[in-house]
């Protein structure tokens, strides 16, 4: 009878840790597959988070480059304008030239109207493809007088006045003195990048025509 109770004992002991075994596996399997599921949703959300800030950094990087060449553009025109007003020449002091000038400087600065006025306000040349001189020419007349009300009160004469209209056209007047004389070169653009000084690297050529010989 003792060796039969040892026996069931023993048995009973094998079973017991059998089944223990066997339940720390599952239980370890559990945890496992528990474990690997969460480090698969942690992968998942990383991965979504990476793509969220790949395309974030590209959006930024897009609205920075776009910010660039929105700022840069003006400063691109101007010397483009520089550039292309450089490569024709003019003759000094033959004033058939102005009309031929004032054409290229309106071409090669996308202006629709191109008009140089003198001090009194009378149109001395314009471009072939200008609308209205006349009225223009009265236009740049008022815009002189604004530049010079500016000029006694705030003691600093302005070299250009630029006016624009609610059909988005530009019309840009530039003040400038050839030998003593006061004139006006005024040009309308439909181009948002104009400047200010968009038509100063035109006035070298102008005052070359108008000058005399000696």
């Amino acid at each position: 009878m003792t060796i039969i109770a040892i026996i069931t004992g023993l048995g009973a002991a094998i079973l017991l840790l059998t089944a223990g075994y066997l339940f720390g596996v599952r239980r370890g399997s559990l945890s496992r597959e528990l474990l690997r599921q969460h480090v698969q949703q942690q992968a998942e959300a990383l991965n979504q988070l990476s793509e969220r800030y790949s395309q974030r950094a590209a959006d930024q990087e897009g609205s920075l480059r776009t910010t660039i060449q929105r700022v840069l553009a003006p400063l691109v025109e101007r010397e483009r304008l520089s550039l292309d007003l450089a490569q024709f020449s003019t003759s000094a002091g033959q004033r058939r030239d102005l009309a031929p000038l004032l054409d290229k400087i309106a071409a090669v600065g996308h202006f629709t109207t191109v008009l140089l006025c003198n001090e009194e306000g009378l149109p001395l040349a314009a471009s072939r493809a200008s609308q209205t001189p006349d009225r223009l020419a009265a236009a740049s007349t008022r815009l002189a007088l604004v530049a010079d009300q500016i000029g006694e009160e705030q003691g600093i004469a302005p070299l250009s006045v630029m006016v624009r209209d609610a059909s988005d056209a530009t019309t840009l007047c530039r003040i400038f003195r050839v030998q003593g004389q006061r004139l006006s070169l005024t040009a309308v653009s439909n181009d948002s990048r104009l400047t200010s000084v968009a038509l100063d690297p035109a006035l070298m050529k102008i005052e070359a025509a108008l000058s005399t010989r000696s």
